[in-house]
């Protein structure tokens, strides 16, 4: 996703208006979500750095081709750290009436810059993936390689003044398999078909980790609008993220090889 691409405007429907429906949230998405955290052993870290008011900018690596670490760090958000969390999602989800409905119940909403800004001024938490599709459908034998960074989300902190809180998501590389992607499509319906070896979630354990808060407040307009300042920045925090991710697998033995060796 180009930088450019990440500032336009498209015009869904209004989803601030109301806050995403706890029935939704609490009900049939939180029967499956517990289910996943069961299933995969979570394990959450670092949850005390989600401030319990005002706004934060969450930003996990991305993978898994299905998208359920994005429903699974919401639902962490949610039901321990006590925020509704909103997410910016691929503009694929709201392209309809039906999808853009759903997605909204979800908490999701399109890559609208104006529309985060308001969310994050209304004091909310933010999942952003940074590398979105790219991260998330990047073939398996990519795993765990971070892919580069939009940088519109340093933007968005410095013009908000919102703190950045980098994340860590283990395990969702392994829950699905992937060979790669299908490029062609993303002409047709606006998106890449990933190519997934496995539809059942494999038995990975997950872990799930929030690191500390990086502030930005010292920055004002003149660095929100720097592109080459935003994409030092971020990243900066992308390194923050791999080199985390790193250490945990090096802690689970993934890389012990690479010691041994």
């Amino acid at each position: 996703m180009s930088f450019r691409r990440f500032f336009q405007t498209p015009s869904p429907q209004e989803l601030l208006g109301k806050p995403a429906e706890h029935w939704l949230l609490r009900g049939v998405s939180h029967v499956a979500l517990d289910w996943m955290r069961n299933y995969t052993h979570l394990e959450t870290e670092g949850l005390e750095h989600i401030p319990r008011n005002g706004s934060a900018i969450v930003i996990p690596n991305h993978s898994g081709v299905m998208g359920w670490d994005a429903f699974v760090i919401q639902n962490e958000i949610l039901k321990f750290g006590h925020r509704i969390p909103r997410t910016m999602s691929h503009n694929f989800w709201h392209s309809s009436e039906p999808f853009a409905r759903w997605s909204q119940k979800l908490g999701y909403f399109p890559q609208d810059f104006k529309m985060a800004i308001r969310i994050l001024r209304k004091r909310k938490v933010m999942v952003l993936f940074p590398e979105a599709e790219e991260g998330n459908f990047k073939p398996s034998t990519q795993m765990y390689q971070l892919q580069e960074f939009n940088p519109g989300f340093v933007s968005l902190a410095i013009m908000t003044k919102t703190p950045i809180i980098p994340a860590c998501i283990i395990g969702a590389e392994e829950t699905h398999l992937n060979l790669g992607t299908i490029d062609w499509t993303e002409k047709y319906i606006g998106a890449k078909i990933p190519i997934p070896l496995n539809l059942i979630p494999l038995p990975v354990q997950w872990k799930i980790i929030f690191m500390k808060p990086v502030h930005l407040d010292k920055y004002g307009k003149k660095e929100a609008k720097n592109i080459r300042f935003l994409e030092e920045a971020a990243a900066n925090i992308r390194m923050r993220i791999q080199n985390r991710i790193h250490k945990e697998l090096v802690h689970r033995g993934v890389f012990k090889f690479y010691q041994d060796g």
